[in-house]
């Protein structure tokens, strides 16, 4: 028998469901249909609030960077100097990944290159996550503790360096990081690496 939502309920519902389905699979693989069979409505119901997989997968996303942008303003204020509060932004960054695997596979998945065209929310929300690093690069370049380079350049740097380093321990890519205590020390030590790069 058909559930019945109200309305909205509905689209939160099936956003749940979709990063439910991957954080299970470890992929973005997805069907609005097997969305629908998930909750038990018709597939038609879930078309009503989303008009393609890419459009799920963009509220998915926008979800995704809003709630990251969240924790970042929340814990980098706790850190006091540039180079503390960059370790913290870091750090942050990797347990986000970690904690909401659904969401961040969403996150940078190529399908959302077309759908980032067509819902400008999630465009504002992508640029918004990345400006908290983009101000502290250009705060530590400006006190001259960081090299004097493109604040881009440098933040593209660092963002794709712990990005890579979070998906791989997503995908279980790093066997001798399975325990905490050893998580723990690959994380510093890849942000060490990280400080050193950007140190004067």
């Amino acid at each position: 028998m058909a559930k019945t939502y109200h309305h909205g309920d509905l689209k939160s519902a099936a956003i749940k469901k979709a990063v439910e389905i991957i954080q299970k699979k470890g992929e973005v693989d997805f069907t609005l249909r097997e969305i629908a069979q998930g909750l038990k409505v018709s597939h038609t119901a879930v078309y009503r609030h989303f008009i393609s997989k890419q459009d799920l997968l963009s509220h998915i996303a926008e979800e995704g960077f809003r709630a990251f942008s969240s924790q970042m303003r929340i814990e980098i204020p706790k850190a006091k100097t540039i180079r503390q509060k960059l370790r913290m932004a870091g750090k942050t960054y990797i347990e986000f990944a970690l904690e909401n695997p659904g969401h961040y596979r969403s996150m940078f998945h190529q399908e959302l290159r077309c759908a980032s065209e067509q819902r400008h929310e999630l465009e504002v929300a992508g640029d918004e996550a990345f400006a908290s690093l983009m101000d502290l690069i250009s705060e530590g370049m400006k006190a001259q503790i960081f090299k004097k380079d493109d604040p881009r350049t440098m933040g593209r740097f660092v963002w794709s360096s712990i990005h890579g380093f979070s998906i791989l321990l997503l995908d279980g890519q790093f066997a001798t990081l399975q325990n905490k205590l050893t998580l723990h020390e690959g994380i510093e030590h890849h942000l060490d690496m990280i400080e050193r790069a950007l140190l004067k």
